[in-house]
């Protein structure tokens, strides 16, 4: 009898650390552009060159096709909602951070090991403008020139170069973010 009621214990305690765990823990969000521009399922941040858990690291950042018309948030497009209230913009799943190539405008936008460095600071403000920090006049900009298709997803998916530009009135259809979680 002890042993049932040690077992029962031993569940009941697991069970309670998973609830306060769950309970403690924010869900993912995916950032995305405010206006859908000529894309009806959106654009949102996401790792360049593959989908989800195979996306590669080495190419950056990119505005593409949002996945939450799947129902889900795939691990390239979710960020951390906690994290990015403290201006950093981390991708769970691979560890690595959004970071700039330099605080100039043309700039890329990387990944990189999250180690806090001004490259990597990067506000969400409440005009849904996402600027670098360091340079406050530099926004996270899609591409206002050029997409390119995809080879998946039914309509195809579409993809723009994301950049640092200056923050400005025309270009904002490209600049304006917000999070979205499921």
């Amino acid at each position: 009898m002890k042993k049932h009621q040690s077992i029962g214990m031993f569940l009941l305690t697991c069970l309670l650390c998973l609830s306060a765990a769950v309970q403690g823990s924010e869900k993912l969000v995916e950032v995305r552009l405010v206006d859908d521009i000529d894309e009806a399922r959106g654009y949102c941040l996401d790792v360049a060159g593959g989908q989800g858990t195979r996306a590669p690291l080495n190419k950056g950042l990119q505005a593409h096709t949002c996945y939450d018309y799947k129902g889900h948030l795939l691990e390239d497009q979710s960020f951390d909602p906690a994290l990015i209230k403290e201006n950093m913009f981390k991708l769970p799943y691979f560890e690595v951070c959004m970071q700039a190539s330099s605080l100039q405008p043309s700039a890329a936008l990387e990944l990189a090991k999250c180690n806090g460095d001004s490259n990597q600071e990067f506000s969400l403000q409440q005009d849904g403008l996402l600027v670098l920090v360091a340079n406050p006049e530099l926004c996270v900009t899609a591409n206002m020139n050029h997409k390119k298709e995809g080879r998946g997803g039914r309509p195809v998916h579409v993809m723009r170069s994301l950049s640092l530009q200056v923050c400005s009135d025309q270009a904002a259809p490209f600049q304006i973010w917000t999070t979205l979680s499921l």
